[in-house]
């Protein structure tokens, strides 16, 4: 009998309990995405997010988009991302290209202080690159 994904979801699952149980990831789910919402909500336009309705906004993957779409910049986001702080998988290739907007997955397994991190980085580069 296949027993790897039972062991694989009970390892998931006292990690969870032995990190405060499910209202815990509840709570550090909502602080991470509003970490991220915050900086695109104030940025005045410059990162953009096609959910506006907040009431229904993923607390898992952040879409948005830097400065309309612009290519150039979203490429130099990318670079620095990686470069200067080992951000990736915010862009995704598929068979059809690129997707309009980028994402910032925000999983269980990141945690608060690397949101921050990238919240912190997000306004320092639309700082210097408005």
């Amino acid at each position: 009998a296949a027993t790897f994904n039972i062991e694989v979801v009970k390892f998931a699952f006292d990690w969870i309990e032995s990190e405060g149980g499910i209202m815990e990831m509840e709570r550090r789910s909502k602080a991470k995405a509003d970490l991220i919402y915050n900086v695109l909500d104030e940025s005045n336009g410059f990162y953009g997010t096609p959910v506006t309705d907040k009431t229904v906004r993923s607390r898992m993957n952040v879409p948005f988009k830097i400065a309309g779409g612009d290519e150039a910049l979203t490429e130099k986001f990318l670079i620095e991302a990686f470069d200067k702080h080992s951000f990736i998988g915010f862009r995704t290739k598929t068979p059809f290209g690129y997707g309009e907007y980028m994402r910032a997955s925000l999983y269980h397994g990141v945690d608060i202080e690397q949101t921050s991190r990238l919240a912190d980085f997000m306004r320092s580069f639309q700082k210097e690159n408005m």
